[in-house]
């Protein structure tokens, strides 16, 4: 028996979406003395205490845990219909790259602090290396999924970005 989707996000899914996005800018605006710190230990200079460096991993560590709850909560509540029935192969390669875009979305957002636990609690240098190259393809990810928020709001004018605002 196949569950219903609802109308619409819940209030907490629409918290948890908003905290992790207003921690991810947080986490690139941290992301600089996080490289200083770890080119400090790298080079043998002394990085001192390094309580960015730390925030930076505390956030990231929050940003995983938020992850797993608006996922539990997305299987446990389900996720609304998409916003309009494609009619167009336009229209369609939209909802394609719509359905895509959230997998990398919630892919990224948990192979982030995921190698970056690793590269820091353990010194793995390939993960922290991982870790600092999928900034560029998290920014791309990001940016994409803006953009589609966007135009699904001004141009195809169907409400799904009111959808992330307001609770069903």
């Amino acid at each position: 028996m196949s569950k219903e989707a609802p109308a619409g996000y819940s209030r907490m899914q629409i918290v948890l979406h908003w905290a992790v996005a207003v921690l991810v800018v947080v986490q690139f605006l941290l992301g600089p003395a996080m490289s200083s710190f770890v080119e400090a230990e790298r080079t043998g200079a002394d990085p001192g205490f390094g309580a960015l460096a730390w925030a930076h991993v505390g956030v990231g560590l929050a940003i995983l845990l938020l992850a797993f709850w608006r996922v539990g909560l997305r299987f446990a509540n389900g996720v609304p219909a998409p916003a309009f029935e494609p009619k167009t192969p336009e229209q369609e390669f939209i909802a394609f790259l719509t359905r895509e875009l959230s997998f990398f979305l919630y892919l990224t957002i948990f192979a982030l602090p995921i190698t970056g636990a690793i590269g820091w609690f353990y010194q793995n240098e390939v993960a922290t290396s991982v870790h600092g190259s999928m900034k560029v393809l998290v920014i791309v990810i990001v940016g994409v999924h803006i953009a589609i928020s966007l135009f699904h709001q001004f141009v195809l004018r169907n409400g799904a970005l009111d959808r992330m605002r307001r609770p069903n």
